[in-house]
């Protein structure tokens, strides 16, 4: 029996371990290709197009009402917060580090992967494979830069929105007016908030996307799908973005 135990979990490393390597050589490969200027020609760039126009133009008014719930709401607990906590001179570094470090990128890239990972991965599981470089050039490129795209821009419009509807809230509890309202946000916002969203969504974006597309190339060669291969996706994505986000919030911490 314990022997039997400890096969199996040798078995699950090795497994684990290998999808592992082949998954970071998928992600390396679809690196280069993007930075390859050959992979940009007019089929690949009208498919990019179709993808940014589905993966984000498509939900926009959607995402920007959750974006103006969210920031009247969160940006108020986050006030009511560091008000309790004797911090009314921080709050806009507060305000600033909550929505553009943190919660704008990842909120972003739940939004785009819930709508599109299964969808990726349907279609690419059921895509006739002929030609890798074509494949990677025409089907893949396309999806994982129109993640990335989609998830920078929406990340930037969602922390606008989000930090713009939260002055409705800290007008109506605190009696702050516009001017003092915008000074604090403004006088907390510096270089590096931006540079941290900017990168976060670039990694976020690559991710949100390469996960679903390399599970479903993988589909394709088995010619199965099902509910189950999707639900692995959706955990895949949370579990690398929880993990993403961790290391972010280590590395800032040691800079």
């Amino acid at each position: 029996m314990i022997i039997k135990f400890v096969e199996n979990i040798g078995d699950k490393t090795i497994n684990f371990i290998s999808s592992l390597y082949y998954f970071l050589l998928f992600c390396i490969i679809c690196t280069i290709h993007i930075f390859n200027y050959g992979s940009y020609n007019s089929k690949m760039v009208v498919a990019l197009i179709t993808q940014i126009y589905h993966t984000s133009i498509v939900k926009l008014p959607f995402f920007l009402i959750i974006a103006f719930i969210f920031g009247s709401i969160l940006i108020g607990a986050v006030i009511v917060i560091a008000t309790e906590l004797n911090m009314q001179v921080q709050i806009g570094s507060v305000i600033v580090t909550f929505v553009i470090n943190e919660l704008s990128p990842l909120f972003t890239a739940i939004f785009i992967s819930l709508r599109s990972a299964t969808l990726i991965n349907k279609k690419l599981a059921l895509a006739d494979i002929q030609n890798e470089i074509d494949l990677i050039d025409n089907i893949v490129l396309p999806r994982i830069i129109s993640g990335i795209l989609s998830t920078v821009s929406l990340s930037f419009i969602f922390a606008i929105v989000m930090i713009g509807s939260g002055y409705i809230f800290t007008f109506f509890l605190m009696g702050m007016d516009l001017h003092t309202y915008k000074y604090l946000i403004f006088d907390a916002i510096e270089i590096n908030n931006i540079i941290i969203l900017l990168i976060k969504g670039l990694m976020f974006g690559f991710i949100i996307m390469a996960i679903p597309i390399y599970n479903g190339l993988e589909v394709a060669k088995d010619t199965v799908f099902d509910k189950v291969s999707v639900i692995n996706i959706i955990v895949n994505i949370f579990l690398a973005l929880f993990f993403m986000e961790m290391i972010s919030l280590l590395l800032i911490k040691l800079i």
